[in-house]
């Protein structure tokens, strides 16, 4: 049975960026406000010493071994981090420009793109023609090619799987030989570049990805779960110290309790999920539909709400929790 999209939710690509229709890296900087560069200045510290009690003499001193990346935009500049003097600038057109092969090969589409900690991280989607159908379930592939420009990560680009119904995000997906992320990453430095090959050798590692989704997918949809087993895989996602697992509130410190409490809503709209949610209609009882509960969770239900819930699919930090429930599956 198809399902159909039970409702209008806003998906990681949509809430933390813009859509876009554009056929060139030059149209989607510029549906995406990502037309804007960066460049490398040196660092200085202000260093003021009194000459008396009313004044004193400020000097400035380079720092070593440091520059300052600098953003420029028609708005004017703005400094958004801190990197060593090995650190190679890459031009968001440098990190969308090399895409433009798959494009123009048909390969891909266009489909997102934005940034995040003020221009320091940016983002860009794009759709595979290609994806899989997994118990009616229609899934679409995308490569998400990300970087930043204050040095903490290099390019990334690795596959993402949606999961229609739901709008889930599946990202970080391991080769089931070597346990190695499928994704690609190139280093910020003087010898470091985007090529066309490297691109290309991407797109086969997506195709991998589709192919190690759907055979997590199999196993999983044949292992049956019990009401039980699906408490404690929920448990043990979330779990807790031994010392604050069912204790009473008034026994435990202010962290604690807000420690506890935190992993018990999280269980409880994991197992209202699994429980009740028209996503589930046609995997419930199996491992596969506990692991859809959690990814369901952390994407549209996780504390903190929609903006931050967006940025952690988009920057990977949810994938820990998603990648734990899978492994406790898969035992």
């Amino acid at each position: 049975m198809t399902q159909v999209l039970v409702n209008n939710r806003r998906n990681a690509w949509k809430q933390g960026g813009t859509e876009v229709n554009a056929t060139t890296a030059v149209g989607v900087a510029q549906q995406a406000g990502l037309n804007w560069t960066v460049s490398l200045t040196e660092l200085y510290a202000e260093h003021s010493v009194p000459v008396s009690p009313y004044d004193s003499i400020t000097t400035k001193l380079i720092v070593p071994k440091k520059q300052a990346v600098i953003k420029h935009t028609s708005n004017g500049d703005t400094a958004i981090g801190v990197v060593g003097t090995k650190y190679k600038v890459v031009q968001n057109m440098e990190v969308f420009g090399a895409l433009d092969t798959l494009i123009e090969s048909g390969d891909a589409r266009y489909s997102a793109a934005g940034e995040y900690n003020g221009g320091a991280n940016v983002w860009m989607l794009m759709e595979l023609p290609t994806g899989v159908t997994v118990e009616g379930d229609p899934h679409a592939a995308y490569l998400l090619a990300r970087t930043s420009h204050d040095g903490s990560c290099s390019v990334i680009i690795r596959p993402i799987i949606e999961r229609l119904f739901c709008a889930n995000q599946i990202g970080k997906l391991l080769t089931s030989k070597h346990a190695k992320p499928l994704q690609y990453k190139m280093k910020h430095t003087t010898n470091a570049e985007l090529s066309v090959s490297d691109i290309r050798n991407i797109t086969t590692i997506t195709y991998k990805a589709i192919e190690e989704y759907e055979l997590t997918a199999k196993e999983l949809l044949s292992r049956k779960v019990d009401q039980e087993k699906a408490l404690r895989i929920f448990r043990t996602v979330w779990s807790l110290p031994s010392e604050v697992e069912g204790a009473p509130t008034h026994l435990l410190s202010q962290g604690q309790q807000r420690q506890q409490t935190i992993a018990y809503a999280a269980r409880d709209r994991a197992w209202a999920i699994y429980n009740t949610s028209p996503t589930q209609e046609n995997i419930k009882g199996t491992a596969f539909g506990v692991w859809q509960s959690v990814i369901e969770y952390a994407d549209y239900y996780a504390s903190g709400g929609a903006d931050k819930r967006a940025l952690a699919t988009i920057s990977g930090k949810n994938d820990r929790l998603k990648n734990k429930a899978l492994s406790l599956l898969t035992v």
